[in-house]
């Protein structure tokens, strides 16, 4: 990875590093927090950049800058959609606050558990513009229930979006997406962008909501097909669900520890309260106990403190 420690001066992308937003509620940034510790106890070289709603609100929620490289507030106007909040149209609109030439994006509500510095180095020598987790690939053929995505119904995109009919819609999680800036990766989320302002599936017509809104990653799914980008590289032959390695996502208790930090560099724990077994998220807060206190810290912000404000038990 690139360790150039230039910061972004407003035109000009320099070097590699992690990209975080925290928003809503006080506990997405103690989350934030937790992350940039995480990641920070592996390698301290490794560049934070986070950004927020309010910047005086953020930063005395907790000690962010300890471990973050760089605070920054959003434009409100990607945060709402007439006075109504709106995160699926900040993450959409991920592109326009890139700090970095390459950058590895997070949502909050995870933990590394090894130096992620690996990652990065994988993920940019992949030469590619855009990379996320991918949970799996559609075609219409096979029927209207994507089984790799929750969020609608295959025949209203294909109909919606007058997808072809050999057209293959790629299904990601965005908890992690990497890009790199240039012109194939600002196309994309330009089309993520338009679509979801200007041509959503209505709400009553989704199969699922976010929060009580519109999801980012539908619309990631739908810009990916349209721009002929595949988002999984690991996934050749694009077997359903074949990406691995980079985070640990969990339901239901299976992979022991040592199996989740041999084979993955972050534990996540997505999703409202309960959604991610106490078997996972206890060890998280046993992890970040110890390496806390190694700096003389106290870890204040468990995970259960957490989840209990996160956007996917909103009912707006």
């Amino acid at each position: 990875m690139t360790n150039d420690q230039t910061l972004h001066n407003g035109t000009t992308p320099t070097s590699a590093g992690v990209v975080l937003f925290a928003f809503g509620k006080r506990g997405y940034y103690w989350a934030a927090y937790n992350l940039a510790f995480s990641i920070k106890s592996f390698n301290p070289h490794i560049h934070i950049t986070l950004f927020v709603d309010n910047y005086v609100t953020a930063t005395s929620s907790c000690d962010l800058h300890r471990f973050i490289d760089e605070i920054k507030e959003v434009d409100n106007n990607d945060l709402f959609t007439e006075d109504k909040f709106d995160p699926g149209k900040l993450k959409v609109s991920l592109y326009d606050y890139l700090p970095y030439k390459h950058n590895l994006y997070l949502d909050v509500d995870a933990i590394a558990v090894k130096d992620i510095t690996p990652l990065l180095d994988e993920l940019i020598a992949t030469g590619r513009p855009y990379v996320s987790h991918c949970v799996g690939y559609h075609t219409i053929d096979q029927g209207r229930v994507i089984p790799s995505m929750q969020w609608a119904w295959a025949d209203d995109i294909w109909e919606r979006y007058k997808l072809d009919s050999d057209a293959i819609l790629p299904a990601i999680n965005s908890s992690l997406q990497f890009i790199t800036m240039g012109k194939e990766a600002a196309k994309l989320y330009d089309i993520a962008k338009t679509l979801y302002t200007t041509n959503q599936i209505p709400t009553e017509k989704l199969r699922m909501k976010w929060g009580g809104g519109q999801p980012d990653e539908l619309y990631m799914n739908i810009a990916l097909c349209l721009a002929g980008i595949d988002p999984g590289y690991k996934n050749e032959g694009r077997v359903q669900g074949s990406e691995s390695g980079f985070i640990h996502f969990a339901m239901h208790r299976g992979l022991t520890f040592q199996q989740v930090t041999d084979n993955f560099y972050l534990q996540s724990y997505y999703g409202g309260a309960g959604f991610t077994p106490r078997f996972y998220t206890e060890w998280l807060d046993r992890l970040l106990k110890i390496n806390m206190r190694k700096l003389n810290l106290h870890h204040e912000f468990t995970i259960v403190r957490i989840t209990e404000q996160k956007h996917a038990d909103a009912k707006r």
